[in-house]
């Protein structure tokens, strides 16, 4: 089960407002927000050429991070780690393999580990996926 803050129950609000997309969780950290936004509906967050979301952006004075669930954890796990591209994602007992060519691993694993590390906890909200490794 997903815990949600009262702050993030607020912000779900805020977004799906003034954006009209349905957001299945968001995450309030130091870095900023991130926000999960049912499938099919990432055109309504970003807005036309991403006016929406850094409309948003500066109205709250934080990074907002929007990415698209999907239905299969596969899916979700490439949209969590857009725009890199991603040869193919192998789930097996709760571990996920993230095949990316030689040219996106530092991209898919982030400055410190912070991407491979958001898109872990996200899988293991949204489907138990206790471990993703970048190969």
């Amino acid at each position: 089960m997903i815990k949600i803050s009262d702050d993030e129950i607020k912000f779900i609000n805020f977004f799906q407002n003034r954006t009209h997309a349905t957001v299945k969780d968001c995450i309030i950290d130091d870095s900023g927000v991130i926000v999960i936004v049912k499938g099919g509906q990432m055109g309504f967050a970003i807005g036309k050429k991403g006016e929406m979301i850094n409309k948003l952006k500066k109205e709250v004075g934080r990074e907002i991070h929007a990415y698209e669930h999907a239905d299969s954890p596969e899916e979700f796990i490439r949209n969590l780690l857009f725009p890199v591209r991603v040869e193919r994602v192998e789930i097996a007992e709760n571990k996920a393999r993230v095949y990316v060519g030689e040219e996106d691993k530092k991209r898919a694993i982030g400055h410190g580990g912070k991407k491979i590390n958001l898109v872990r906890e996200l899988a293991e909200r949204h489907f138990g996926i206790k471990e993703v490794k970048v190969v």
